[in-house]
């Protein structure tokens, strides 16, 4: 309304027009005050209505620049425009009875008492017009949400039987409706007094980290804690602070089966879609990899049993990588796991419990650090610290020493990778304990791709202090 029509008028027309309004103001004053005796009556009362309207539009005027623009300008409010535009119209009600009164002779309360019939009829035919209207006034004075934000309504909203929702984005609101930019870049315009009918969830607020959740069902199987594991871990892969995680677990059972329950925190609305999409997609494609069927309407689907045994090239290749004796390849092609990922699953997680080392044959992952962003929107996402490739490992200091995941390994690309657990190095440790050096000296090479090279001295202490994690992590001691 006014705020509209004075940002398209320019700075130095707005001048202008304000220095003629003075001069308009002056010269009338002047000409009432020093020649009224000598002009017709009606040339005087309409100087007098022109001088008083004057001076009311400037009070107006000077007010709303001075008092209400400064004050709604601190005021975070969702359309600080729309309290202006309903505070000046109130103004000018206000001052347009004081101009009656001064040049007609005509109280406000005059007016509305004669009008009180002509009000009842219009208000009568303006009933949705109105509740729109004090809708919007009681949103705007108890704001739920603002402009920029996401909010999802749930209502009668389109005036049929039953009840829909709508998702967008707060584009504007005014004394009539509020506009609302959808997913797939539409823009919805609902009255106000519809939204005041329906339940608003303000999906940005309080700002912050957002829980959200889906479930699945999974058909029975005694193996369900596996289930569980692998789809934690595949879960990495969503952007996520450290201190929370995402979560699968058991909530209940439907279509005979058990009902998993995946949760994961996200960082505004957008956030949550692009997380939800890659959680199914992680979700339908880990679990029936690794051998679970999940249930639907029409009943179970198809499970694939993974081809886990790697091939003797494959042996060659990671005892080489890791520098271990050719002949260790019988005591670890019962435990190494060949693995077929796809792109964005989680392969470690920080902070978690560390048993395996795993050795890159094809694909890429990157190792990675969340961070909050605000381009190209308000979410979590991943810096990239290292990128992994053929030919590298990850993952060495959990296992040999037994302390937590310092990083989270998430896959770039379709990947293959060969998991080596624990169990597979003990025997072999223990059978030849001198080649606990040759693993020491496996971490030393990471370390030195990490940190460069180290001082004669703090090298040696490492040396020493790996040693015996080790010795104590596998029971050598």
């Amino acid at each position: 309304m006014f705020r509209d029509l004075r940002e398209r008028v320019s700075g130095t027309r707005r001048t202008l027009a304000w220095v003629l309004l003075a001069i308009l103001i002056s010269a009338i004053a002047i000409l009432v005050r020093h020649s009224g005796s000598g002009l017709p009556p009606g040339v005087m009362h309409g100087a007098r209505i022109v001088l008083w309207t004057a001076v009311a539009i400037l009070s107006v005027r000077l007010l709303t620049f001075f008092l209400i623009d400064p004050l709604l300008r601190e005021r975070k409010t969702a359309t600080p425009g729309f309290a202006r535009d309903l505070l000046v119209v109130a103004l000018y009600g206000f001052v347009l009875g004081g101009v009656f009164k001064e040049v007609a002779g005509v109280s406000l309360s005059q007016l509305l008492g004669t009008g009180a019939i002509a009000a009842a009829i219009v208000g009568l035919s303006l009933q949705e017009t109105l509740g729109n209207l004090f809708a919007g006034i009681s949103m705007h004075l108890d704001p739920a949400f603002q402009e920029g934000e996401w909010i999802e309504i749930t209502g009668n909203l389109r005036g049929g039987p039953g009840r829909e929702t709508l998702i967008g984005r707060v584009e504007a609101m005014t004394w009539r409706t509020v506009q609302l930019r959808n997913d797939y870049g539409d823009t919805d315009i609902i009255p106000n007094r519809l939204i005041a009918q329906a339940v608003v969830t303000n999906l940005y607020a309080p700002t912050g980290l957002h829980k959200r959740v889906f479930k699945l069902v999974v058909e029975p199987n005694p193996n369900l804690h596996v289930a569980l594991e692998k789809l934690t871990v595949a879960l990495a892969g969503i952007p996520h602070l450290a201190h929370q995680p995402p979560e699968v677990v058991v909530c209940g059972s439907d279509l005979g089966g058990a009902v998993l329950e995946c949760r994961y925190w996200t960082l505004g609305w957008r956030d949550s879609r692009r997380s939800l999409y890659l959680a199914t997609r992680l979700a339908n494609s880990v679990l029936p990899r690794e051998g679970f069927s999940l249930l639907g309407p029409m009943g179970p689907t198809t499970a694939h049993t993974p081809v886990s045994h790697p091939s003797d090239s494959h042996m060659r290749d990671l005892l080489a990588l890791l520098q271990l004796p050719a002949h260790w390849s019988e005591d670890l092609r019962g435990a190494v796991l060949l693995r077929r990922l796809g792109p964005g699953e989680g392969v470690i997680r920080e902070g978690d419990p560390g048993h395996s080392i795993f050795a890159v044959v094809s694909g890429a992952l990157t190792v990675v650090k969340v961070a909050e962003r605000n381009e190209p929107y308000t979410g979590l996402f991943w810096d990239t610290i290292a990128t992994l490739g053929p030919g590298t490992w990850f993952g060495e200091a959990s296992l040999l020493t037994g302390a937590p995941r310092n990083a989270t390994v998430v896959t770039a690309t379709p990947c293959e990778i060969l998991e080596v657990p624990k169990a597979a190095f003990e025997a072999s440790l223990k059978r030849e304990p001198d080649l606990v050096h040759r693993l020491v000296d496996l971490m030393e090479s990471r370390a030195r791709e990490a940190d460069g090279p180290h001082n004669a001295t703090r090298k040696a202490l490492l040396r020493e202090v790996w040693l015996k994690q080790i010795k104590t992590w596998f029971s050598m001691e």
